[in-house]
């Protein structure tokens, strides 16, 4: 009997291994299983039915161990998880382990013990001090030691890169030992015992927007639609479709983009249901997660909230899926495994025979397109009228602050109203330049200009957090360094307080908020009013609790359309549209935007609350462009230390892939990528281009087996069909 295993590694492969006799009534597909890979024992699952005919003329390994009495996953979830791996080409096995709880993943014990010429280095050779501390602690240790211990005893946080380092010089010998994984726990009660019969009120009715919805989710059939309004409007349709579903068998899955932002919506919904909602996501500790998915086995809760890491949950039969944000990028995982939460939804409601619905007040323009063209789009009204927009027209010369906006600040402060104001660049100028020979110090990791931060003396690296010392004279030349134009958060804190002494200013973005005790302390200043000038950038939009003010300050909105994307113009209008949200809409509430002219249709939109004015220009530039939604997009990147390398594994992929330019594949570089050094890996980029996915699809499947570097891939947004 052979059956199909696949790991939780990077890998998209899947690998045939015999079971033994003794295992066979146990080794079914959706279970968990122990097998050699390579020198070492790896945990693994079965992802398909036994077969008696294996690879013909190949040896062929046999499993160690079947870990569960019972399927962990049923067919329906190994279906979604193989098609969301298949279309991200993704690794299937880190899906998988995803879905498990922390007390399921496989532990592996590693010792390292001294080898002869260890033994003779340690006595002759010369060895770094870190060296010859970690191999004296294993000279007396003839067995070895684990290192963990070694990392505790010998005071070594880079014990673990340093054990690897010995063992290529062949120094020490390093073992693993898998520790036995716990078994499953039982599943709950069964589906129909979790029913909650609850009367029904907020219905539409079949003529009203949500009817097609509602009916869909009585007959327990695949749907998907697409919900378009204010967020109120919003977050009452999700609630009654919530409760819907809750009087029949299923459970419901609601992803958002953020839970902090969400919390009390989740939390009334579930106090509507009677039932606790278990809440999921990748910030919380194992020992949370934990509960999160006993009590979700156990049956204790019929809805599940999170962030896209509870996509993976194993819920059991889903009946609703509702994915709300659906514009957010932070739904989208570039690491291993990557893929996308949005389309992920889809595939699960499609293969839970389940209900999907997506909502936002501000959609991507693919979504929409899609769900206007598929007829799945539904528009729950438009929004009230918003706060009167004042425009102020002025270039990017200092003061950061115009006339017009100082006067009315100062006009806000003496009624005792609040003001915040929007500046979308932290740090204090984009970066220093040398005024005799132009050099702009950069990150030695990262290869892109250091900010900087005048408060804290530094130039950091907005990537990787690497920071130094700023000097004022050039390291190249020993000219001066002066700060270059783009002021950030801390220049406009500066001017603030220059211009209005005695005045307490707050800031809040990545640098001041990076800890939720700071974050929050700077939230209850400014709610007791002890704080009347809020600053901050986009992250400000994301934190929970800020109050509407009768004056919002927007500055510099069109940095964003500076991006090198083609969706530059949505995220304008998406970031601003956010920024807008904060200014109450009442008599004498106003917004000034001060931003150089022409102003682009992305930030007039926004301004004006008009999302069809946005998408009428938007969608015409991405038909006259061939961009998404009207051409399949890929961006590849192959990652590496040593930049020829990648190199010519771009050359030699762009090879590769010009055998498929007869069937409609466009290829577009290679170039270095837009920031050529991350973490001290290099990147080179390859952009695919078709009108059909399916042929960017195939070039993929089968060239980039062929090419061994680490590869990074981002697809466009593909959300239906």
């Amino acid at each position: 009997m052979f059956v199909q295993v696949v790991f939780p590694l990077p890998l998209e492969q899947s690998f045939t291994y015999e079971v033994p006799e003794r295992l066979r009534d146990r080794a079914r597909p959706g279970c968990r299983v122990l097998a050699p890979f390579g020198r070492k024992r790896q945990s693994g699952f079965i992802v398909s039915p036994g077969s008696e005919a294996g690879p013909a003329g190949l040896h062929v390994k046999e499993i160690f161990e079947v870990l569960d009495d019972r399927p962990f996953w049923d067919g329906r979830f190994l279906s979604f998880t193989r098609a969301l791996s298949a279309e991200y080409h993704s690794s299937w096995g880190e899906m998988l382990q995803a879905s498990l709880p922390p007390s399921l993943a496989l532990k592996v014990r590693v010792t390292a013990a001294l080898t002869d010429l260890g033994r003779e280095s340690l006595a002759g050779r010369r060895l770094g001090p870190k060296e010859r501390a970690l191999m004296s602690l294993l000279a007396a240790a003839p067995r070895g030691r684990s290192v963990l211990y070694l990392q505790r005893k010998a005071g070594l946080k880079s014990a673990p890169s340093l054990v690897a380092r010995l063992a290529r010089k062949g120094f020490v010998a390093v073992a693993e030992t898998p520790l036995r994984p716990p078994r499953a726990a039982k599943p709950g009660p069964e589906p129909d015992a979790l029913q909650l019969r609850l009367d029904f009120s907020g219905s539409s009715g079949p003529a009203g927007p949500l009817g097609p919805v509602e009916a869909a989710v009585d007959c327990g059939r695949f749907a998907s639609y697409y919900l378009y309004g204010p967020r109120t409007f919003l977050r009452a349709a999700y609630a009654g479709l919530i409760r819907k579903a809750a009087a029949g068998p299923g459970k419901i899955l609601l992803l958002v983009p953020e839970v902090a932002l969400t919390r009390e919506f989740i939390r009334s919904v579930a106090a509507g249901l009677g039932r606790p909602a278990a809440v999921f996501h990748s910030r919380m500790t194992e020992k949370q997660k934990e509960a999160a998915w006993r009590d979700l086995r156990g049956g204790r809760t019929a809805l599940v909230a999170g962030t896209r890491s509870a996509l993976f949950l194993d819920t059991g039969p889903l009946r609703l899926v509702i994915l709300d944000e659906e514009q957010e990028e932070s739904y989208f995982q570039a690491e291993s495994p990557a893929f996308d939460a949005r389309r992920g939804a889809w595939l699960r409601g499609h293969s839970e025979n389940a209900v999907v619905v997506f909502g936002s007040p501000r959609p991507s323009v693919e979504a929409y397109y899609a769900a206007a063209r598929d007829g799945s789009l539904i528009a729950l009204g438009r929004p009230p009228a918003g706060a009167r927009i004042s425009w102020i027209d002025r270039g990017a010369e200092a003061p950061l602050l115009s006339r017009d906006l100082e006067r009315r600040i100062r006009e806000s402060l003496k009624r005792g109203e609040p003001v915040i104001l929007f500046l979308n660049r932290r740090g204090y100028a984009a970066s220093l330049v040398c005024e005799a020979c132009g050099n702009v110090p950069r990150c030695r990791r990262c290869d892109i200009p250091l900010v900087y931060h005048k408060k804290e003396g530094q130039l950091v690296c907005h990537y990787c957090n690497a920071s130094v010392r700023a000097g004022t004279s050039c390291p190249a030349c020993g000219g001066r360094l002066t700060s270059r134009k783009g002021a950030g958060t801390q220049a406009l804190e500066e001017e603030i307080k220059a211009l209005l002494p005695g005045v307490p200013v707050a800031r809040l973005d990545a640098d001041t908020g990076a800890a939720v005790e700071d974050r929050e302390k700077i939230l209850r200043g400014f709610l007791g009013g002890r704080i009347p000038i809020l600053v901050g950038t986009q992250f400000l939009t994301h934190q929970p609790g800020v109050p509407k003010v009768r004056l919002v300050g927007i500055l510099s909105p069109e940095t964003l359309l500076g991006l090198s994307d083609y969706r530059a113009g949505q995220r304008t209008y998406q970031t601003l549209s956010r920024m807008m949200e904060f200014c109450e809409t009442g008599a004498g509430s106003e917004a000034l935007i001060q931003t150089p002219s022409p102003v682009h249709y992305s930030i007039r939109a926004a301004a004006d609350a008009d999302f069809r004015m946005f998408y009428d220009r938007e969608i015409e530039f991405r038909r006259v462009m061939k961009y998404p939604p009207f051409a399949a997009l890929a961006e590849v990147t192959l990652l590496g230390r040593d930049v020829r390398a990648i190199a010519a594994g771009s050359r030699e992929l762009r090879a590769l892939l010009r055998g498929y330019e007869s069937a409609g594949l466009e290829v577009l570089g290679p170039a270095l990528a837009s920031v050529v050094r991350l973490r001290d890996m290099s990147g080179v980029q390859l952009i695919l281009k078709s009108a059909r996915r399916e042929t960017i699809d195939q070039a993929l499947e089968e060239t980039l087996p062929r090419i061994r570097l680490k590869k990074s891939l981002v697809f466009s947004y593909a959300p239906f069909g």
